[in-house]
C-alpha cells in the first residue's frame, strides 16, 4: 500500500482575488468647443493689449472671437499700469474703436489721449455712452465741440486734468440731451486774491460752473474737485440743476458754505461733499494725477524709459508674427484637455 502524501489530508489554500475597484472615467471637456458666446465673455476678461497682442494669437476659433465687436464694447486702456509709451497706446485704442464698428459703449483713456485720438473716437462712436479721460493732451482748438456733435447718446463724462472751457460745455448741453453725469477734477487752482481786475478774475473762475448751471438742467451727478469756483458758481449751479442728486466740492477752496448758501446745498443735494482740506478725496481713484507734490512726476513721466516704438507688432491683425511668455502658456493649454475651472483660473492669472 503506497504511503499517503502528507499533502493529500490538508485542503489547498485559496488565495482570494483582490476586489476589482471599478472607476466611473471621468469625461474630458475641450474648453476649445465652448459655445463661443462663453468664450468670448471669458476673453474679455483681458486687457486690450493682452486681447490684441495675445489672445488672438492663440487660434483661429480666438481670432474670430477677438474679431466680434461685442467684444469692444468696453475699452479701458491705461498708460502707466500697461508699461506702453504713449505712440503705442493711441496705436491700440484706435484698433480697438475699429474693432468695434461702432459699437463701443464706454471708454476709459489715461495718460495718452489728445486731439487726433479724440477726435478718431468721435468719429467713429456715435453709440457711446460713457467717455472717461485723465491727463490730457492737447493745444487750444474746438475739437471738443466737433466730438460733441457726433456723441448724442453720451449719458456721462468724466474728464481729469482735462481743460473743458465755456463753449465747449455749452456744445455738450446741444448736442449730447443725454448727459446726467459730468465730472470735471483737476489740481487744486491757487489765487489768493490780489489782482486789481479781482471781479474780472472772479468771473473766469466761475466761467464754466455758470455755463453748467445756464446750459446743462438735467445733470444729476456733479464732481468739481479742485475747481475753482467760488459761491456765485455754486448759486448758479443750484439755480439751474435742479434735478443734481450728488454734488462733489471736494477741494474747491474759494467758496464759503457758512450761511445759506451752505444750508440750501445741504437741503437741495441728496449727497453733497463739501472742501474740509487738501486731503479730503478719500475714494477718489486719480488722487495721484490731482496732487501737487512732486513725487507726481516720478509716476506720471514714463515717455523716457518707453521712446523706441516697435513698429515691427503695430499690425495686430498678423497673429502669428509675435509671441511671448504668456502666449506659449496659452499654447501650453491647447495641447491638454483641460476643463473650464482650468481655464478660468488661468484667466485670473493672466488678466
Amino acid at each position: 500500500m503506497p504511503p499517503k502524501s502528507k499533502s493529500n489530508g490538508r485542503r489547498s489554500k485559496v488565495v482570494p482575488k483582490p476586489k476589482q475597484i471599478w472607476r466611473v472615467k471621468q469625461p474630458t471637456r475641450n474648453w476649445l468647443e465652448l459655445p463661443s458666446d462663453l468664450m468670448l465673455n471669458i476673453l474679455q476678461r483681458l486687457g486690450v493689449f493682452d486681447r490684441l497682442e495675445n489672445a488672438q494669437k492663440v487660434c483661429t476659433a480666438w481670432r474670430q472671437i477677438c474679431k466680434d465687436p461685442a467684444m469692444w464694447r468696453l475699452v479701458y486702456i491705461d498708460r502707466y499700469s500697461s508699461g506702453k509709451d504713449r505712440l503705442r497706446c493711441k496705436d491700440m485704442c484706435k484698433h480697438a474703436v475699429n474693432r468695434s464698428r461702432g459699437q463701443l459703449l464706454d471708454l476709459t483713456v489715461i495718460g495718452f489721449c489728445d486731439n487726433n485720438l479724440l477726435q478718431y473716437v468721435a468719429d467713429r462712436s456715435n453709440q457711446l455712452r460713457r467717455l472717461e479721460i485723465v491727463q490730457y493732451y492737447h493745444d487750444e482748438s474746438e475739437v471738443w465741440r466737433e466730438a460733441f456733435r457726433t456723441l448724442p447718446l453720451l449719458e456721462e463724462l468724466s474728464l481729469v486734468e482735462t481743460k473743458l472751457v465755456k463753449e465747449d460745455i455749452e456744445a455738450a448741453a446741444r448736442h449730447c440731451p443725454l448727459l446726467k453725469t459730468l465730472k470735471l477734477n483737476q489740481k487744486i487752482f491757487k489765487w489768493d486774491g490780489s489782482c486789481e481786475y479781482g471781479s474780472m478774475v472772479v468771473n473766469v473762475l466761475n466761467e464754466r460752473a455758470l455755463a453748467i448751471g445756464k446750459n446743462l438742467p438735467q445733470l444729476t451727478h456733479l464732481e468739481l474737485i479742485g475747481n475753482s469756483i467760488t459761491n456765485v458758481g455754486l448759486q448758479a449751479i443750484l439755480d439751474g440743476c435742479c434735478h443734481l442728486e450728488s454734488l462733489d466740492l471736494r477741494r474747491c477752496l474759494y467758496i464759503d458754505l457758512d450761511g445759506d448758501l451752505g444750508k440750501r446745498c445741504s437741503q437741495q443735494i441728496k449727497y453733497p461733499k463739501f472742501p474740509s482740506g487738501r486731503d479730503s478725496v478719500q475714494g477718489f481713484k486719480y488722487t495721484l494725477f490731482i496732487n501737487d507734490s512732486d513725487s507726481d512726476d516720478e509716476y506720471l513721466d514714463y515717455d523716457d524709459a518707453f521712446l523706441d516704438y516697435d513698429d515691427e507688432y503695430s499690425d495686430y491683425d498678423d497673429y502669428t508674427a509675435y509671441h511671448n511668455d504668456g502666449l506659449s502658456e496659452m499654447m501650453a493649454f491647447m495641447d491638454n484637455d483641460g476643463d473650464l475651472s482650468e481655464m478660468m483660473a488661468f484667466m485670473d492669472i493672466f488678466g
